[in-house]
């Protein structure tokens, strides 16, 4: 039975929710994780210790059997200087720990951490100041924890130090670590929040409202929610995909009317965001890297070529526009960027920098409707040809030398938006997105789309109407013909847009538009 939206999350069930919580948190009655970020330049290590009786006898034993043997070879490997067999071992050994050990503490046997003892356990991780600590994981009978080494502490004496303050337990004298390597250590700490279990509730819990600052610090802002949520219809057994996951808004209310929702977006912060906000929905949400214009693909991945629900709330974040080192917005300095994948070669800077004077003119006014585009190109060429324009803050200026300030909007919104759009190549996968929607949705299935600026909006009327005609005319026609294209249904004959209320509290919602069609062919 889906949670019931009415009843507000608490902490007084979990007893590690005492910990001074802030963004970033995860609380659950079987520990607690933590994600700070990753840094590329550090190994971080993945480190599980347990207790004395927590494993079978014959477990124990092979695992010992095994890590013997296995460290015998990566010795005289490395005598011979074969690094690259090296490597293979390392992963044979990390292996044979995930088979002979992880498996059976996970059943939970033997003496379970007392809570005042996880308490302190879980605090001093969170103090720990001889290593940072990225994440960690107090189960009931042993405990993960993730984190980049300093030279202040070995691994020997962090894990002795920890151990202490649980000593009921009686430890095991033997203790596993893996090496990773940064994206291996995000992936290990999204592994682990998604493992804390149902219960599991985010650090903001006890003020969950759209728009909290959630996971990582991702902060953003959902709107039209019940509108949406109501247009896809979702309920328990159906599979809606949230093909722009963002800061997980519109996903978590969909979850807790009982569906279950994959969440696509190519930004990485919202995908670990959201991965720690929506844990507690245990395999009912789960995250995929991508752009949504791969959706069939991605989808095909997981051997699914069929959902119920499709919903994209096209443009950029809050988050994304609201962190200047993101580089979308002009109302802070920050490095010119305005990639939504941070992973992506092509950033503004390149395209201001790069692209001919014509090519800036014509991508300001397709994009972004500027009637001063070519003087805009113009001033922006001039510009760089004295020293590289690298940050938001100058090229506002640019902008602004060629369009004084007027009114409350500012002179260089449209230029922004435009150079956006064109960066994360949004249009192309918008129809790319709407063209899948035909093959994806099946019968019944619905799609709300949410958009926030007329090139948007144009695109999916379109698309929407013509499939939503039984049949076409024309005038050199003598009469209607059937639609081939015929298969969608109407659920509003205009826009849906945001009441007062919500434009109160989030002016940005007064440019959404939510439109949404059925599947009926």
């Amino acid at each position: 039975m889906p949670p019931d939206p009415t009843i507000p999350p608490t902490h007084q069930a979990h007893p590690y929710a005492t910990l001074a919580l802030r963004p970033g948190w995860l609380v659950s009655g079987l520990g607690v994780g933590a994600r700070t970020g990753l840094n590329a330049e550090v190994t971080a290590y993945s480190i599980v210790f347990w207790g004395h009786d927590a494993l079978p006898a014959q477990d124990m034993i092979a695992w010992q059997q095994e890590k013997a043997r296995i460290t015998a070879e990566m010795s005289l490997a490395g005598q011979k200087g074969a690094y690259g067999k090296l490597g293979a071992l390392s992963s044979s050994l990390n292996r044979a720990f995930d088979g002979h050990v992880e498996l059976s503490l996970r059943a939970g046997a033997g003496t379970h951490v007392r809570t005042e003892e996880a308490q302190a356990l879980a605090n001093a991780l969170a103090a720990e100041t001889s290593c940072r600590v990225l994440a960690w994981s107090i189960c009931r009978n042993h405990v993960h924890v993730i984190a980049e080494l300093t030279e202040e502490k070995g691994v020997d004496e962090l894990v002795c130090s920890w151990k202490a303050l649980a000593p009921s337990m009686n430890w095991e004298g033997v203790y596993h670590t893996e090496a990773l390597k940064a994206p291996e250590a995000g992936a290990k700490v999204e592994a682990l929040v998604s493992e804390l279990g149902d219960d599991a509730v985010s650090a903001s819990a006890d003020a969950e409202t759209d728009g909290a600052v959630s996971g990582n610090g991702f902060n953003h802002v959902t709107v039209l929610l019940h509108e949406t949520v109501d247009m896809l219809a979702a309920g328990p057994g159906k599979l809606i995909v949230d093909c722009t996951l963002g800061g997980g808004g519109h996903t978590e209310f969909l979850l807790e009317q009982g569906a279950t929702v994959w969440g696509i977006d190519r930004d990485p912060d919202a995908r670990r965001a959201a991965t720690l906000k929506l844990a507690r929905f245990g395999s009912r949400f789960k995250v995929l890297a991508g752009n949504f214009q791969d959706v069939e693909s991605i989808l095909a991945q997981q051997g699914v070529s069929q959902v119920d629900g499709l919903l994209a709330d096209l443009g950029v974040s809050s988050h994304q526009l609201d962190t200047a080192s993101r580089g979308f917005s002009f109302r802070e300095d920050g490095p010119l960027d305005m990639r939504m994948d941070t992973r992506a070669a092509f950033s503004a800077r390149n395209l201001v920098n790069e692209a001919p004077e014509e090519e800036i003119a014509d991508i300001l006014w397709q994009f972004g409707e500027e009637r001063a585009s070519r003087a805009i190109a113009r001033a922006i060429v001039k510009a760089r040809s004295l020293a590289p324009i690298t940050t938001t803050a100058q090229l506002a200026r640019v902008v602004e030398s060629v369009l004084p300030r007027k009114g409350r909007q500012h002179p260089g919104t449209r230029t922004f938006q435009a150079l956006r759009i064109a960066v994360n190549g949004e249009l192309d996968a918008l129809d790319a997105l709407l063209d899948s929607s035909v093959r994806l949705l099946g019968k019944g299935g619905r799609m709300a789309v949410i958009t926030f600026h007329s090139l948007e909006d144009r695109r999916v009327k379109q698309f929407f109407d013509l499939r939503s005609r039984p049949e076409i005319d024309r005038p050199e026609w003598p009469a209607p013909r059937p639609n081939p294209d015929y298969c969608f249904r109407l659920l509003s004959r205009k826009p849906v847009t945001a009441g007062e209320e919500e434009l109160s509290t989030n002016p940005r919602s007064r440019s959404a538009k939510l439109r949404g069609v059925e599947k009926i062919i």
